[in-house]
């Protein structure tokens, strides 16, 4: 699962990071996470024996590493927007 979240995690990054410069980084996101959903769906209904083993503190850590990229989006579209 953790390759999953690093998967997830530096899209949401990145995207927010750069997204107010590359608008069309949104979409791409967008996309990104309806493929991650349905390829993730269609896994675990037709190729996995068991469930994947999915830990609380995983969820717990993505979550807290989440609330960071709205910061980051401020910073750095103030300094994207207000560079000539």
């Amino acid at each position: 699962m953790h390759f999953k979240y690093a998967g997830i995690l530096s899209c949401i990054y990145v995207t927010f990071m750069y997204g107010l410069a590359l608008p069309i980084l949104f979409a791409y996101a967008a996309f990104t996470f309806f493929n991650y959903y349905l390829v993730e769906k269609l896994l675990i209904t037709y190729y996995y024996q068991k469930p994947p083993v999915y830990d609380e503190r995983l969820n717990k850590a993505a979550i807290s590493l989440l609330k960071w990229a709205p910061l980051l989006m401020m910073f750095f579209g103030s300094w994207i927007m207000s560079n000539k």
